[in-house]
């Protein structure tokens, strides 16, 4: 299909062409006349801290900040892609404008935007991916490819989200095989780009269901990582342990015995990374508690493992590396996975043992 400038009437193939075109005229949509915003978006009760303003309270106060998003957003919900290409092309062109601060208003509203329109605009590109395949997606990770811009876009966030349920999804129907490479390339460069606070940080975890792809190597990207984003890899790790624990345990062997040097900071206290990485493996075992990475607002948790039955031999790999390595060296001679976690989770997991046990 063929994307057409709303204007200058100029056609392009891509989004990307259409995106990084220099249009002669204006890219934000007129809104005078639109009709009041069919959406109704209560405060963020859920999150009193931040008091973020909803998408009505927004167009209300800031219309010339939110510019073309609200006449834009119901059809990018029903996932209409040119329409999403227009809502999310503006919506990266509003972010971009607060966060120069070429906007009133922008040191406090750049969170409420950000979360306003995050949410709708990533069920949007997921229900046309569902509607229309991986294509669309992948039109979307070429127009905002993070390696060929000055840094990771503003919109960056969304495309990710929408990214990590097809790329469940596909696992869980047609198999790793059948995921797109880019796909996975776009949720393991994000940590390249962001810190660990970013909103897309967490939207990467998501990547772990990558592991044992035949056309790319998560592993590769995990080892790359393995010393300056230990949160990434840790969380990323424990992910593939559930999806596949016979690839992950080989990942893990690598990982822990080659790759990771270097020391990991928690809330607790500073822990040799190697230490940090065999957390990954804490929780496979305990029903209820954590399971794969999802992305936010995924909306089919029901469908992914909590546990997973762990194979003799990986477990007996996992002792044999604790053992190698030292970490068992402070653990009791009949230690468990739960074990390898120490701290607030630990003490859930003792917590949820104990209820268990007199369940």
């Amino acid at each position: 299909m063929t994307h057409k400038c709303d204007d200058c009437g100029q056609e392009f193939k891509s989004i990307s062409r259409l995106r990084l075109h220099e249009c002669p005229g204006s890219q934000v949509v007129d809104t005078e006349g639109d009709s009041p915003d069919s959406q109704t978006d209560a405060p963020t009760e859920s999150q009193p801290e931040d008091q973020r303003l909803s998408r009505q309270e927004l167009k209300r106060e800031y219309p010339d900040v939110v510019g073309g998003l609200p006449s834009l957003l119901e059809d990018a919900q029903d996932g209409d892609v040119a329409i999403l290409s227009r809502a999310i092309a503006e919506y990266e062109r509003v972010l971009a404008e607060v966060a120069r601060g070429d906007a009133p208003g922008s040191n406090d509203i750049y969170t409420d935007l950000q979360f306003a329109y995050y949410e709708p605009l990533a069920d949007g590109l997921d229900t046309a991916a569902e509607a229309n395949g991986w294509d669309v997606l992948i039109e979307f990770t070429d127009a905002y490819n993070p390696h060929e811009q000055d840094g990771f876009p503003e919109v960056g966030h969304v495309i990710a989200n929408a990214l990590g349920r097809s790329i469940i999804r596909t696992r869980q129907n047609d198999g790793v095989a059948a995921i797109p490479t880019d796909a996975l390339a776009f949720l393991g460069a994000i940590p390249e780009f962001v810190d660990q606070f970013h909103i897309a940080f967490e939207e990467s975890y998501t990547y772990g269901w990558g592991i044992g792809h035949p056309e790319h190597s998560v592993a590769e990207q995990l080892y790359a990582l393995a010393e300056d984003k230990g949160k990434f890899v840790k969380i990323t790790m424990n992910t593939a342990f559930y999806v596949d624990q016979h690839a992950a345990i080989d990942v893990f062997e690598t990982l822990i015995t080659n790759e990771a040097s270097g020391t990991y900071t928690t809330l607790m206290r500073e822990v040799d990374l190697t230490e940090f990485y065999f957390k990954s493996v804490a929780d496979l075992e305990i029903e209820g508690l954590v399971g794969p990475h999802a992305p936010p607002y995924w909306g089919e948790d029901d469908t992914l493992p909590d546990t997973i039955d762990v194979d003799p031999d990986v477990r007996q790999r996992i002792r044999e590396l604790a053992q190698e390595t030292g970490v068992a060296d402070e653990l009791p001679d009949d230690w468990s996975l739960q074990d390898l976690e120490e701290g607030p989770v630990a003490g859930m997991l003792d917590m949820l043992n104990a209820k268990n046990d007199h369940s």
